[in-house]
């Protein structure tokens, strides 16, 4: 299995309680997978259960060892987590201004 990265630009949907202050985020997501759609379908499946909508893909790619080894702490830290649990969603939102 590899650890593949996608970065989404989504929307919350009727029902999803972010909806109330944050109109919009973008998701960093760490899948481990056996391919890359099989990890997309994964990541759409969380989206549409949370009640997200994915408005744009704008990255998807395998992993390099070569990038696992210039990790931030941050991004250690997703990318560990991915390890143990399979996958990893780091949400940063838009708020929404009153």
């Amino acid at each position: 299995m590899d650890t593949y990265f996608f970065l989404f630009e989504v929307e919350p949907q009727f029902g999803n309680m972010v909806g109330g202050h944050a109109s919009r985020a973008v998701v960093h997501f760490w899948l481990v997978s056996k391919d890359i759609e099989e990890a997309r379908e994964t990541a759409l499946r969380y989206f549409e259960t949370n009640l997200w909508e994915v408005k744009e893909e704008k990255q998807a790619f395998l992993l390099t060892a070569e990038q696992i080894d210039e990790f931030d702490a941050e991004e250690a830290s997703s990318y560990g987590k991915a390890q143990i649990e399979g996958m990893h969603a780091t949400f940063n939102y838009w708020h929404r201004s009153d």
